[in-house]
């Protein structure tokens, strides 16, 4: 039975707007100690419409305030996604008065569905933005899909580089104002496995033991592929101009292998590459029976890269900014009654299951074997509000291990979203369940030791 307006499945920790639709994180950027998130909005109803800039702003990233719609349709179209330059240079000749512009670029989805590229900028904090009036600044190359530019400094070249979704694949930029933009290169027509349409990519540094190495990060349309929500990445060199693969992999690499985390991006203006994604998978979220509000954000998360034997490099993906949160961790055995449910646990010992319940017989299983980490939500709660979601496609999911021997693994499950991170965010699964109940239970089968914390 379908659960919409029964329940108050909103998190407790994780973003989600005040009400009324939200999808892809825009314009993340990280000033003086405050995160700002601006994401893809539709102010009058729960589900997809005319796309505003939604805006909130946070010291911790795990509680939010909500702020003034930031930027709404204009001659120019729809604004879709985007990113914001913090201009400490004053290249664009914005800034005033000591002030520092923080220019937003963004796609304008035109009402004859052409897309292209627009600035604007804001000398308040981000609060609102002027419209650069010789928009838009890329025009369209006769494209039908050409959007979501990213854009950071470029220390290589010592200007502006932005990387965006061209069909199918990346295109490359380079500007000195955030005004006057050239092509630079192109990444992904020849690399990549899974012909589909591109979306939200990203380009980004990671220091690894042997130096730095970049990664290519980006979304994906399409139905296939286990029903993920798909954001493939890749890892490789960036010159200045364009990406290099240097990681070669017969198979897609995926951020994530479970079904609700699409569109992510990470954090400009930070010595690390922080993780945002949009917590929902594009097919069936229209449909979601969260009521009053549609859409939320994954924990934030840390990438960095692991070096595998026979494999190469990999993305590993783990939650930041919960150390406060685990100080108050407490062990928990087989049958333990959860307290709360909004939670953390971290696991360790051998092989085993992990089973949260409630008492309508309602449950979702979290399995760790010699080689695969399987997540299965068949029984997990209500499922009949989509005809994918109930699919045996969209409700088991299973990754091959990539750290070998005894689990270590962070759970993190708030109100309606669960996330996984085993060994040590290797392999990372995020889902959405909706339960009639709260799950008031935990089993565990196996030799596993589980500490449990409350996220608030």
């Amino acid at each position: 039975m379908s659960t919409k307006g029964k329940r108050d499945f909103r998190p407790r920790v994780h973003f989600t707007p005040p009400k009324n639709w939200n999808n892809d994180p825009n314009g993340l950027v990280y000033i003086d100690g405050v995160w700002h998130l601006y994401y893809q909005y539709y102010p009058e109803d729960a589900i997809w419409g005319p796309m505003h800039w939604g805006h909130a702003v946070s010291k911790d990233l795990l509680h939010w305030e909500h702020l003034p719609v930031a930027l709404y349709p204009d001659e120019l179209g729809y604004m879709y996604s985007g990113s914001i330059a913090y201009d400490k240079r004053n290249t664009s000749g914005f800034g005033r008065e000591g002030k520092i512009p923080m220019v937003a670029m963004y796609t304008s989805h035109g009402y004859d569905h052409e897309e292209t590229q627009s600035i604007a900028y804001s000398l308040d904090g981000g609060l609102h933005f002027e419209k650069y009036y010789g928009n838009p600044v890329i025009k369209n190359p006769g494209l039908k899909d050409f959007r979501d530019p990213k854009v950071f400094w470029n220390e290589k070249k010592e200007c502006w580089s932005m990387v965006m979704a061209a069909t199918d694949r990346a295109y490359i930029y380079a500007s000195d104002n955030l005004k006057e933009w050239r092509k630079t290169g192109e990444f992904g027509k020849k690399e990549n496995l899974v012909p589909t349409v591109w979306e939200c990519t990203d380009l980004f540094p990671v220091k690894t033991g042997e130096g730095e190495k970049w990664v290519v990060m980006v979304s994906m349309i399409h139905p296939g592929t286990q029903g993920r929500a798909n954001t493939q990445y890749f890892v490789g060199d960036f010159d200045g101009d364009t990406f290099h693969c240097t990681e070669k992999s017969s198979e897609p690499l995926w951020i994530d292998f479970g079904f609700d985390n699409y569109a992510g991006v990470t954090y400009n203006n930070y010595d690390r590459p922080i993780f945002f994604g949009w917590g929902v998978n594009p097919i069936y979220a229209n449909q979601a029976p969260t009521g009053e509000y549609a859409g939320l954000m994954t924990i934030p998360r840390e990438l960095s890269l692991v070096k595998i034997d026979g494999k190469g490099y990999r993305l590993k993906t783990q939650p930041f900014g919960l150390d406060a949160l685990r100080t108050a961790a407490y062990p928990v055995r087989d049958g333990s009654a959860l307290l709360t449910d909004s939670f953390g646990m971290k696991v360790k010992g051998d092989f085993g299951k992990i089973i949260l319940e409630n008492q309508k017989g309602q449950e979702v299983t979290i399995e760790v074997k010699y080689d695969s980490v399987v997540i299965d939500r068949t029984k997990a709660g209500a499922r009949d509000f989509s005809d994918y979601f109930q699919t045996e496609t969209f409700s088991v999911t299973k990754a091959e291990r990539l750290g070998k021997g005894d689990i270590d693994m962070e759970i993190l499950f708030d109100v309606s979203y669960l996330e996984v991170f085993a060994d040590g965010g290797l392999e990372t699964a995020s889902m959405v369940v909706y339960p009639d109940a709260p799950y008031q239970r935990i089993r565990i089968d196996g030799d596993l030791q589980v500490d449990i914390y409350p996220l608030k």
